[in-house]
């Protein structure tokens, strides 16, 4: 484990633990983990006790394997090994020495926090290797699942317009949405504001902001008007 994540993660502990207190009071019987990484969220998340179904998609192959031995044997958590994307198609995930910066977005070589994170894990580039990825959207998986009282969590790293543009049928359905705004312009085409346009065409409003311990971004929740 890279040290910046033996440093990120008691801080994101909290985090989640603050954003799961909130949930709980919230009318939510699912949980979509989009961007689960290790299972940090979706361990907090399995506290609460009306969440009759979670599941979590992984795409990094070596994290997947740790993240289905945590949670194979839960019956209430369902696993895919898949990226989620605005189409099924493969593409060319590019693994970061910190994985949980792993991404299939365009990274902004000027950005300050990525080179900052380069100089914390003493990497020569944002990416160290890269692979073909199998993609898949919302849609095309939930095709036949009801997401009513669902709430969609996405955490990909500069992706997130992508996820939800493949997602358009499904948040009809869904109640709640949970996104990472990373405050600095870290990837290209990136844009929260362009987001947050998005989702209010689809009825969905800001309904509250938590903010990281370290202050680099915000999960927001959006709540369906």
């Amino acid at each position: 484990m890279a040290l910046i994540e033996k440093i990120i993660n008691p801080l994101s502990s909290f985090h989640h633990r603050r954003i799961s207190r909130y949930l709980n009071e919230l009318d939510i019987e699912k949980i979509i983990d989009i961007g689960a990484h290790k299972g940090e969220f979706l361990e907090n998340m399995l506290k609460i006790k009306k969440v009759n179904s979670f599941y979590a998609f992984e795409p990094q192959k070596d994290i997947f394997e740790e993240l289905n031995n945590k949670f194979v044997k839960n019956k209430k958590v369902t696993l895919f090994n898949y990226a989620m994307d605005k189409e099924v198609s493969s593409k060319k995930l590019k693994i970061n020495k910190i994985s949980m910066k792993s991404s299939l977005a365009e990274a902004n070589e000027n950005s300050l926090y990525l080179k900052f994170i380069n100089f914390l894990s003493r990497s020569k580039s944002n990416f160290e290797d890269e692979y073909e990825v199998q993609t898949i959207t919302v849609d095309k998986i939930f095709e036949r699942i009801n997401l009513q009282k669902a709430l969609l969590k996405i955490d990909v790293e500069g992706f997130e317009m992508n996820v939800i543009k493949g997602s358009q049928i499904k948040l009809k359905e869904i109640s709640f949405i949970l996104l990472e705004n990373q405050f600095g312009n870290h990837f290209k085409n990136n844009s929260f504001k362009n987001i947050t346009k998005l989702l209010s065409d689809q009825n969905f409003k800001i309904n509250k902001k938590f903010i990281f311990p370290t202050l680099h971004y915000q999960d927001v929740l959006f709540k369906k008007d």
